[in-house]
């Protein structure tokens, strides 16, 4: 058989349609998966029956509490043998839950605002198995997901290892559902004959293209569902997010954090606390020393400090319990001569010799009587 025989016996995968052949369908179909479990799937090219389920997965995403993601998988256009022309985006799958949207992007007219506006627009997180060469085709419908939006499943899991050159080898779709989801996903691609991958721009798919397209995007937000739980619960520590064999505990680093906030949250309060006590004594002193004096507690000791400035010494002593100057004297006096007359200066005083007896005091006695 020669070469031209055999390339015709091969079938060729169809053209792009023309615009004018835009005919609108819309296919409820179901498909059996791993564990005989059943899943939903939406296979259309109508921009209202797109928008309708995406206004479903919108809500589902609002609504949801643990597994908030979306499985996302790009089918193309074959390759060109001759490299003269770029594949293309064909389908687009979405898949939440227990159920599936096939898009079939190459039959509709390329704007699909509602699909546009749910890939890039709305903050949807979104789970991908190898997403490098979906970003590209995206990019060329100018289509684009925002990175910190879009997980690359591959980039956080590996089951392979390494290769013979000590590099960690990329894990497929098939190997990865089988090591994490269940074992019957091994013949997941072998059932699927690889010239099939010809056949996107096919209107409508036929059903193995369409079951295979279905499970791709069930598979990859299964995945995301399995991982996300060991990522919350079972090996990451919830502090630094760093593997740790406890499960859901905090590893020793983040531990003793805890203990040293705790400690410095403690100590902080004490000092509050000896603040507070400090400056409750301080208005409780000056409480008291505004407070009017008692009436038991009339006579001072000392006179106060503005009242000591507007008083002579004179005054003072006149206006307080201490001795007199002029008593001292008058007291003095009569000690001395034995008279009872008071006199306010006994210097000034002259005594006769009747009246004072002698005395051996030079001071008491008249300059005559030597």
């Amino acid at each position: 058989m020669d070469a031209s025989s055999s390339s015709s016996s091969v079938p060729q995968p169809l053209l792009p349609p023309p615009p004018s052949a835009m005919q609108a369908f819309t296919q409820i179909r179901t498909f059996t998966v791993h564990g005989g479990k059943e899943i939903d799937v939406v296979y259309t090219n109508e921009e209202e029956t797109m928008s309708k389920y995406l206004k479903m997965y919108a809500q589902w995403y609002a609504e949801e509490e643990e597994n908030k993601f979306v499985g996302l998988d790009l089918e193309y256009t074959p390759e060109d043998p001759n490299h003269e022309e770029d594949n293309y985006l064909a389908v687009v799958q979405l898949s939440m839950r227990n159920h599936v949207l096939v898009c079939h992007y190459s039959w509709t007219n390329g704007e699909c605002p509602a699909l546009r506006s749910f890939l890039q627009n709305q903050g949807i997180v979104f789970c991908t198995v190898d997403k490098r060469a979906d970003f590209i085709k995206l990019y060329y419908e100018k289509i684009i997901i925002p990175r910190e939006n879009w997980i690359d499943i591959q980039e956080i899991v590996n089951v392979k290892g390494l290769n013979e050159r000590g590099k960690l080898m990329r894990d497929g779709m098939a190997s990865l559902a089988t090591s994490i989801i269940d074992e019957s996903y091994s013949q997941m691609k072998d059932k699927f004959p690889p010239e099939r991958h010809d056949y996107w721009e096919e209107r409508p798919l036929s059903d193995l293209n369409l079951e295979y397209a279905a499970k791709d995007a069930y598979v990859s937000y299964q995945l995301y569902v399995k991982i996300w739980f060991f990522l919350r619960y079972l090996v990451f520590c919830p502090g630094c997010k760093k593997e740790d064999t406890l499960r859901g505990h905090l590893c020793d680093k983040c531990n003793k954090a805890e203990i040293e906030v705790e400690r410095a949250q403690k100590n902080a309060a004490a000092e509050i606390a000896r603040l507070n006590a400090e400056l409750a004594s301080v208005q409780a002193e000056l409480a008291s020393l505004k407070a009017p004096a008692s009436s038991d507690n009339t006579q001072q000791t000392s006179p106060p400090h503005g009242k000591r400035r507007k008083m002579n010494d004179e005054q003072w002593l006149e206006s307080s319990d201490a001795p007199k100057s002029s008593d001292y004297w008058q007291n003095l006096r009569k000690s001395w001569t034995g008279d009872e007359q008071k006199s306010d200066d006994p210097w000034m005083t002259e005594m006769s010799d009747q009246q004072s007896p002698k005395s051996d005091n030079p001071w008491l006695t008249k300059p005559g009587n030597y």
